[in-house]
């Protein structure tokens, strides 16, 4: 009687086929690597001058509305009312193009946004604090309040809330890179032991 090997897809099902993917998958270590240095790199550039951190952070807000646009326009057809959805596609689209070429206008927006949704959390956790009175309730009170502050001078200086967004952008962006290298690092490593 013969018998069939068990299905093993990709010759993962062996040891040897195993350590071959894990070879393949590590091998690549120096892209990643390539990867978070670029990336570590911008972010110092753009924490060195803050005014193209400010540019970059208007185009990325422009090619997410252009994004959710396109998005909402391929999703529309497994909606059972499809005009709504590209109806909003087609908002989203406009607004990116606008943001896109009105960058200054996209920032003073965003710096809005970023006000009024600090000043709601703010006042939701102060609510919720003195509703609940949870352990802590004076230290969710008082972050709650600040939280309102905060959100009030985001509204009062735009500039400052789009300065800060700027920064966070680069110490983002610069850490990620970190991250990503330090990842390299651990597949190169895995890869000289495979």
């Amino acid at each position: 009687m013969v018998t069939n090997p068990p299905y093993r897809p990709f010759g993962l099902g062996t040891a040897e086929g195993i350590g071959e993917t894990v070879r393949k998958v590590t091998g690549r270590w120096w892209l990643v690597a390539l990867f978070g240095l670029a990336t570590a790199v911008l972010g110092i550039l753009l924490l060195a001058d803050l005014a193209t951190a400010v540019g970059v952070l208007a185009v990325l807000v422009a090619v997410a509305l252009i994004f959710e646009g396109f998005n909402e326009l391929v999703m529309a057809d497994r909606a059972r009312r499809r005009w709504p959805s590209y109806l909003l596609g087609v908002v989203w689209l406009v607004v990116g193009v606008i943001a896109l070429a009105w960058p200054g206008i996209t920032l003073l927006a965003l710096a809005a946004t970023v006000g009024v949704g600090l000043i709601v959390a703010g006042a939701l956790e102060s609510v919720m604090a003195v509703t609940t009175r949870a352990p802590m309730w004076g230290l969710s009170l008082v972050l709650g309040i600040l939280t309102v502050l905060i959100g009030v001078v985001a509204l009062a200086w735009p500039g400052i809330t789009i300065l800060t967004l700027a920064i966070w952008l680069g110490i983002s962006l610069l850490f990620r890179g970190i991250g990503m290298i330090w990842f390299s690092l651990m597949l190169r490593r895995v890869h000289q032991v495979a």
